[in-house]
């Protein structure tokens, strides 16, 4: 016994020595741990989420942009073994092995949610354009039933991003969001604002460009910065080959340089990436089956890209890379999604609620000419009782003032306030285009450039800068919003083709900064109009955006993409991986902004798509159409067209009390709106394998119909007590998949039992009428509740508690319906009403009772 007493006592100093963990110090809100490589720090940041920061030396920070909100430090406990420190708040823990000083991350009951791979941190020492700086890297494991979505908005047609190699940069049509969440119950926000690669694949392929060229010359007119430009399309094809060591699954990352409009890549004469558009981001990645051996590859590209192609072999990792960092920095999130994306807005600010009429249709196309053409169009949609909320000014209203510069063409727009004013009176809101680049040469340009106000060698507006923020929005208020304007679409704000690259803003280094250039255009006219007015709520629609920017009113959408089937698909998991990561507001250009020109008007194939992406555009968080030198009303397309898009009208509209009221948990709760099955079904594994269905709120699934010509769909109906057809009331089995007719006119809706819908009267605008006579639908086979938020439309005095709600419960067992008491009040809010209570029985039969209510508390038997 001595003897081994001895020997135990012995090891000591190995033991000691060959620990990582050196020492640590708890402070009052982290713990620093002295690794013998760095120092790591854990910050609890709320009861279900941890920031992890790894530096060396004194810490190093960028200016903090993420996570603003004032929200107290939580209580939280430190325990140490002699194998790990551990650290705990309500919901989430987190534990450093001494030995390897990898972190592991549990749940509140001690279920793992995800690891660090041992020995896979890295900090490596840099500079950029003489400022020190690191390359950080961090690994994950991944096992291998893990589903990942997230990373914002990108074109390559990836639903489960598990393995993808990915390239995070701001380009038109791609959106970087570094924010995943996983199926096994996590978030993981990787904080960093420059360049991030996601899983990158490192081994080289060698590309040998063959002289003749793939296709002939072409020159296209297409939208750029410039004006209408003539831009070649010539395309060239390499040839390469490489060598995989075994059997199995690889990734693929292609990288062009710059935007480009072909992704081709094929493997032994099989494409594995295809993809053409006017423009596509600089990268791609795909996941391919391989066999060991040599496999030879070929590429083809615009001419003028000069592509590079790698791979790596899947394994059950996950890997961030940033290489221009001040500090390895992230935060992992405990819960369901909703817990997650309601702890991050939480953290760095909840999304304020949008005016009512921004819920209703968009019409916009590329473009009006005239004030006058504006208000012909919306006398000709209440003509046709086709509603309508919002018309929207595209670019080169501007006329001789110069690019880009936020002042209407006094030829074609005299007097903006009389056409605004006309558009109001026809219960229309305007939108209009507003860019980031205003031309040098003009009045104002020569005012900002006299101030500093622009990246140096650059044409955009230094937004970094206070002062140009400031001065931007002057600009707005006195041409635009003091004229009436009611919202902003903030074109190119990426800026266009990564612009922030090797240059230097406000806050110095551009290359740090690199995803952040529209979190600040935001924030621009978000500020200035709330620093204006509190009548008229912040409205943005924009092209990309940056982790937080969700506070600024903003509705992103997908750029410039094609008019296609295979576009059109890409587009809903484009959407449903942007939504998870936070971000509320969502939309396309419905038809593709890029279409087939004057045939699209005859061409029966092509209105085919155009009305079942229109039919899709009824479900998305913003419903908004668009086109490229294209006429884009509803009549321009013939009879069944127009009459096909005023039944989808007509159903958004009826939905409006529902969509405002799940808006409104957006704001109050942090919800979200587009919901891909993991939200709601994390826990059934076939769900998972969906990527083109998905629930709009958190009663509705939507099967967008995604293929030409089909006659019947099959929908794969999630894990629930029991699911009813929209359309036709009929109850059917969760778990499995249902076959509905899907003629031209409609696309398959299911509603979860345990719903309580409310349907709204059919209108012309969002606000034409009140909500005093509204059908509530009942689908019974659960117990359910339902909220029914109320106020003044287009205000902020919202904010001040001026709204109202009333809750509906439904008992299923008891078969009772309790409408409890109204909550709060505001201006003209409705004292009394009637509701016409349907039970929908699921045999095509309806039972209704219609009672009135004057806000007390009332209970019905329905059953």
């Amino acid at each position: 016994m001595k003897i081994k007493f001895l020997l135990l006592i012995s090891l000591f100093p190995l033991i000691c020595q060959g620990q990582v963990v050196r020492n640590l110090k708890q402070l009052s809100d982290r713990v620093n741990v002295t690794l013998s490589d760095g120092t790591l720090s854990i910050a609890p940041l709320s009861d279900n989420a941890v920031r992890i920061k790894f530096y060396k030396g004194a810490e190093d920070n960028l200016q903090e942009l993420v996570f603003t909100s004032n929200v107290p430090t939580p209580a939280f406990k430190v325990q140490e073994s002699a194998t790990s420190v551990q650290l705990k708040v309500a919901k989430i823990s987190v534990a450093v092995d001494k030995q390897s000083g990898k972190l592991s991350f549990f749940d509140a009951t001690g279920k793992p949610l995800v690891n660090e791979s041992a020995g896979s941190r890295k900090l490596e020492p840099g500079t950029i354009q003489g400022e020190p700086c690191f390359m950080v890297e961090q690994t994950f494991d991944s096992p291998a039933n893990e589903a990942i979505f997230g990373l914002g908005q990108f074109q390559d047609g990836h639903y489960n991003l598990r393995g993808v190699a990915r390239r995070l940069t701001q380009v038109n049509t791609q959106i970087s969001i570094p924010f995943i969440y996983s199926s096994r119950g996590y978030g993981l926000l990787w904080h960093q604002y420059g360049l991030t690669d996601f899983n990158p694949a490192d081994n080289a392929i060698a590309l040998n460009k063959q002289e003749q060229a793939a296709t002939g010359t072409q020159e296209a007119e297409v939208t750029t910065t410039a004006g209408t430009q003539k831009v070649s399309q010539n395309q060239s094809l390499y040839n390469g080959k490489f060598n995989v060591p075994q059997n199995g699954e690889y990734s693929l990352f292609l990288d062009l340089g710059d935007m480009g409009n072909r992704h081709f890549v094929s493997i032994d004469g099989k494409p594995v990436v295809d993809q053409s558009n006017m423009w596509l981001p600089p990268t791609v990645g795909a996941l391919v089956q391989l066999t060991a051996g040599e496999h030879q590859v070929q590429v083809l590209c615009k001419s003028d890209n000069t592509p590079h192609l790698s791979w790596k072999a899947q394994s059950n990792t996950t890997t961030f890379r940033s290489p221009v960092a001040k500090s390895l920095d992230y935060v992992v999130f405990s819960g369901s999604a909703d817990d997650v994306i309601a702890a991050y807005r939480t953290l760095s600010g909840n999304a304020p609620l949008l005016p009512q009429w921004a819920y209703g249709f968009w019409q916009c196309r590329e473009r009006y000419s005239s004030g006058k053409q504006l208000v012909e169009t919306i006398e000709e949609f209440r003509k046709r009782n086709l509603p309508v909320d919002v018309i929207v000014q595209d670019w080169q209203y501007w006329g001789n003032n110069g690019w880009g510069v936020p002042k209407f063409d006094e030829k074609n727009y005299p007097n903006p306030k009389e056409f605004i004013g006309k558009l109001h009176d026809l219960n229309a809101h305007f939108n209009i285009s507003i860019w980031s680049n205003p031309d040098k040469n003009s009045d104002i340009g020569k005012e900002f450039v006299a101030k500093n106000r622009f990246i140096p060698n650059t044409k955009w507006l230094d937004y970094f800068n206070p002062d140009t923020r400031k001065d931007y929005w002057s600009v707005l208020k006195t041409n635009m919003f003091d004229n009436g304007v009611d919202s902003w679409w903030m074109d190119a704000v990426e800026p266009e083709n990564d612009a922030l690259k090797g240059e230097k803003t406000t806050f110095g280094i551009g290359d740090f900064y690199r995803l952040t250039y529209p979190y600040f255009v935001s924030k621009s006219v978000y500020e200035g109009q709330r620093a204006t007015s509190d009548q008229k709520r912040v409205c943005i629609l924009t092209r990309s955006a940056y982790l937080g920017q969700q506070r600024y009113g903003i509705i992103n959408w997908s750029g410039d993409i094609g008019g296609t089937w295979d576009t059109f698909k890409r587009q809903i998991v484009a959407g449903l991986n942007y939504s998870v990561t936070g971000f509320p507001y969502w939309t396309t250009d419905i038809g593709g902004f890029f279409r087939p020109g004057r045939s699209q008007y005859t061409d029966e194939k092509y209105q085919e798509l155009l009305t079942r992406w229109f039919q899709w555009g009824v479900f998305n968080p913003v419903f908004r159409i668009h086109g490229y030198m294209t006429e884009t009303e509803p009549w321009k397309y013939g009879q069944t067209v127009e009459d096909n898009m005023r039944k989808a009208l007509d159903l958004r509209y009826s939905l409006m009390p529902y969509i405002y009221s799940e808006a409104w948990q957006i704001t109050k709760n942090g919800s979200t709106l587009m919901r891909p099955l993991v939200m709601d079904f994390s826990n059934d594994a076939s769900a998972l394998k969906y990527p083109y269905e998905y629930m709009f709120g958190k009663s509705l699934l939507v099967a967008p119909v995604t293929e030409a010509g089909v006659k019947d769909w099959k929908t794969y109906l999630p894990q629930a007590a029991a699911w009813y057809d929209f359309r036709t009331g009929e109850k059917l089995e969760g778990g499995k998949e249902t076959v509905s007719t899907v003629s031209l006119d409609m696309i398959p809706v299911y509603v979860k039992a345990g719903t309580i819908l409310p349907i709204g009267p059919k209108v012309q605008y969002a606000t034409e009428k009140k909500w005093d006579d509204l059908e509530i639908r009942v689908y019974p086979g659960a117990n359910g509740s339902f909220t029914l938020y109320e106020d003044e439309n287009d205000t902020y005095n919202y904010e001040k508690g001026a709204f109202s709600t009333i809750r509906f419960v439904w008992n299923d067992k008891a078969g009772t319906l309790a409408i409890e008491n109204r909550k709060g009040s505001y201006p003209g809010m409705l004292t009394s009403r009637r509701f016409h209570i349907v039970l929908v029985n699921g045999n095509g039969q309806k039972s209704i009772k219609t009672l009135d209510y004057s806000g007390k508390q009332m209970q019905l038997k329905l059953q």
